[in-house]
């Protein structure tokens, strides 16, 4: 590795790094925040460094985000069968949206549209879905940097999210695809309830 970054760095820029390499392993993905710039501008040292540690840093131009993969498929974020029907949810109404997305390129919506989809389309959750389950689905995905909440509460229907170009990357097409079609099936062994979440269980 080269470390003339390192060595040569400021303190201030020292505790950039460190806040930086916190934030991709903790949140997976930066996009759009303080430490972007930074990224952009020291992102062989940050990707170097980080190798170290079995992470591979990525970035994506076109959409404007960086984001880390663990190289040995371990730390995994792992998604209950109700998470991540929200998570395919959240990535077809990006992809309903995307024709009509401005220059930030993310999509708006509520937690209503979102449980139209799983209650309705999707039938995971039952007519009255438990609103603290939904909740904490949608707390893991703000966390993970793949939604930003707007305005209101998670529990609450009218609640407005963005939903961050990131998910391109958390669901490709071919995943999305995929697991369109296992949600699809009729569960009727323990497999079709966990193939979901084991496609989609992409965090870190």
């Amino acid at each position: 590795m080269n470390f003339d970054f390192v060595t040569n760095a400021t303190a201030k820029e020292l505790e950039q790094f460190k806040s930086v390499c916190n934030q991709l392993l903790s949140r997976t993905y930066i996009v759009r925040t303080i430490y972007h710039l930074f990224l952009s501008r020291h992102y062989e040292a940050v990707q170097e460094y980080l190798s170290l540690l079995d992470w591979d840093l990525r970035r994506d131009e076109l959409n404007g985000y960086f984001y880390v993969l663990n190289t040995d498929e371990a730390n995994r974020c792992n998604l209950n069968k109700k998470e991540t029907a929200i998570l395919l949810a959240l990535r077809l109404i990006y992809e309903e949206n995307m024709e009509r997305l401005g220059l930030e390129q993310d999509a708006v919506c509520t937690v209503r549209d979102v449980l139209e989809k799983v209650v309705t389309d999707y039938p995971v959750f039952p007519a009255k879905p438990n609103m603290e389950e939904v909740k904490r689905a949608f707390t893991v995905l703000e966390n993970h940097s793949v939604i930003q909440r707007l305005e209101g509460k998670f529990n609450q229907g009218s609640c407005r999210i963005a939903i961050l170009p990131t998910i391109l990357s958390a669901v490709s097409s071919e995943k999305l695809n995929l697991v369109v079609f296992v949600l699809k099936k009729e569960e009727t062994d323990e497999e079709a309830e966990e193939d979901p979440a084991d496609q989609l269980a992409l965090f870190q």
